[in-house]
């Protein structure tokens, strides 16, 4: 099972890099905040795969939660605001999510752990490991930032679907693409958190492929990465 998400941190992290480029060449915030999700997923889908390979010790669970379970998805929301939305009201959402990291960051790592429920060979459960303010915050951050993200790609979408120009169209596509591998992100991260590890393995691994398809339907097709839309 470990190769699911050991394939997962891969496709994240070539994703991450190639946002990576196109934010130091373009300076779009939008790419930047899609950057460091990427490389939010991918650090979680290394640590998820370290756990199964070689044992979940408490800063590999830790990594594996916060990185995977409560802050990427309202990064990645952050870079959908600055897509859509004016650059303050963007500036306001990044200082919004930064300190909502901070803190998030500082209740997991604070948080007691389940030694016991941890000396397992799959993917714990987070409701046999941590406890259920930490679950609660993974919950908040979670769904409102799925909502953002999906809402704001199909939005996206039916703008574009209406105006009769094939690229416009291609990018509507992309922008369904992105919503759908959210979705199934979101609904394989339910999953792990009642403990079916390898439907998590396999649907992050889903999703993550799903968005990066999606986000390079937005690139001319001599280049890589996503552009504004």
């Amino acid at each position: 099972m470990w190769a699911f998400p050991l394939a997962a941190a891969g496709v994240a992290g070539v994703f991450s890099l190639s946002l990576s480029r196109d934010w130091v060449a373009k300076r779009r915030p939008n790419l930047l905040a899609w950057a460091v999700a990427l490389a939010m997923f991918a650090l979680a889908s290394g640590a998820a795969a370290w756990g199964l390979l070689w044992g979940w010790s408490s800063g590999v669970f830790r990594t594996y939660y916060l990185f995977g379970a409560v802050v990427n998805v309202p990064v990645l929301a952050l870079g959908s605001i600055y897509l859509l939305a004016p650059r303050a009201a963007g500036h306001v959402a990044a200082a919004v999510v930064a300190g909502a990291s901070l803190w998030a960051a500082i209740q997991v790592f604070g948080a007691p752990l389940n030694q016991v429920a941890l000396a397992i060979p799959s993917i714990p459960a987070g409701s046999a490991v941590i406890g259920e303010s930490s679950r609660a915050l993974s919950r908040a951050y979670s769904y409102s930032g799925f909502n953002v993200v999906v809402g704001g790609a199909l939005w996206s979408a039916y703008k574009l679907g209406r105006r009769n120009e094939d690229h416009l169209r291609r990018l509507a596509v992309a922008n369904s693409l992105i919503a759908l591998g959210t979705l199934v992100v979101a609904v394989a991260s339910g999953f792990a958190r009642y403990g079916r590890g390898t439907v998590f393995a396999v649907g992050l691994l889903a999703g993550i492929s799903i968005m990066f398809a999606g986000f390079l339907r937005t690139r001319p097709r001599s280049t890589l990465g996503p552009t504004h839309v």
